[in-house]
């Protein structure tokens, strides 16, 4: 029972918590979901799958899929890419599916220091289940589900999106900032009681994120330098708040990283929530241009109970560059994962 009016919650909140974007806890990994400026990092050709399984426990409540694509270009002086996403919320009561295209531009300011612009344009498809929705005219007191709803029923929801971002980095020192939304675009499938469309749009979503690499053995346990990487992620989007501390050690080819999350929802009547909170765990192989993570959340939050957490997988794949770039052109210096 408990699973299922968890289930009415999600569908009621998709528009109490305006609609929040899906995030991964391997940020750095899912790079053009995080930064369209970090597209064309590497300056080789990169291929890039994920799958992130949130509270399976609970009927398999959140299940996103992302697809990357990027590489660098000399011609166009930055980095091109393309995404794919899939968003399943509530068992598969509410479906998103994004095709994005994303083009970063490097612009060298000095010896050491370098800035990527990105742009990205996605195109967002939104469907609602309705057969599997339940909602609250539906339920009746002493018998449960066993009304008839009068809740209009809508289309799907298809808009246009626009984001942006920027990443000033050096040889061992990145900050990056990105706005998702900036149109704003209306969700249309939603209907109020009147009858009419919801006018309300999509808030617009900030992230800061950056870090430092510092060297700790010139040797480490695979004789390659053995590096530790504080970072942050900060999301702010409407009345939610998520902060990320967190650590890499990175030895050749393992990489490990703890991170805590600290989550603050403000609901209408204007209380504090801390819905989210986890700590993490990240761990990844890099092998002849191959990189393998995996990452696992422990929630500390109310969810403890009666959630698992979340599961991460990740597979990228750099590939081969034929030809050298200019050498005017940098690296981008971030974590892998």
């Amino acid at each position: 029972m408990k699973k299922n009016l968890f289930l009415i919650a999600v569908i009621f909140n998709i528009g109490i918590l305006n609609a929040q974007d899906p995030l991964f806890t391997q940020f750095f990994s899912n790079a053009l979901q995080l930064n369209p400026a970090l597209a064309g990092r590497d300056l080789s050709p990169r291929f890039h799958t994920a799958y992130r399984n949130q509270w399976p426990e609970i009927n398999n409540s959140f299940i996103t899929y992302n697809i990357e694509y990027d590489q660098f270009s000399d011609q166009l002086h930055g980095g091109i890419g393309f995404q794919l996403l899939h968003d399943k919320t509530g068992n598969g009561s509410l479906n998103s599916t994004s095709f994005s295209t994303i083009y970063s531009y490097q612009l060298s300011l000095s010896r050491f220091w370098t800035v990527n612009f990105g742009i990205k344009a996605s195109f967002v498809q939104k469907s609602l289940d309705w057969d599997n929705a339940v909602w609250g005219d539906q339920i009746d007191p002493a018998l449960g589900v066993v009304l008839p709803t009068n809740q209009p029923q809508g289309n799907n929801a298809l808009y246009a999106d626009f984001n942006s971002g920027l990443l000033l980095f050096s040889k061992n020192l990145f900050f990056g900032v990105s706005v998702e939304h900036l149109t704003r675009p209306k969700e249309t499938f939603f209907y109020n009681f009147s009858g009419n469309t919801s006018s309300n749009k999509i808030p617009m979503r900030s992230s800061f994120h950056g870090g430092y690499k510092i060297k700790v053995l010139q040797n480490g346990l695979f004789h390659k330098e053995l590096f530790l990487s504080p970072e942050f992620v900060i999301d702010l989007q409407s009345n939610l708040k998520r902060y990320n501390f967190g650590t890499y050690f990175v030895d050749g080819i393992l990489d490990l990283g703890f991170w805590y999350r600290h989550t603050r929802f403000l609901d209408a009547n204007n209380e504090n929530f801390s819905p989210q909170d986890a700590f993490v765990i990240v761990f990844g192989i890099e092998k002849n241009d191959l990189r393998f993570g995996y990452s696992y959340d422990f929630n500390i939050s109310n969810l403890s109970t009666s959630s698992l957490g979340a599961h991460e997988i990740s597979f990228t794949l750099d590939l081969p560059e034929k030809r050298k770039h200019d050498s005017r052109f940098r690296v981008i210096q971030c974590p892998q994962f």
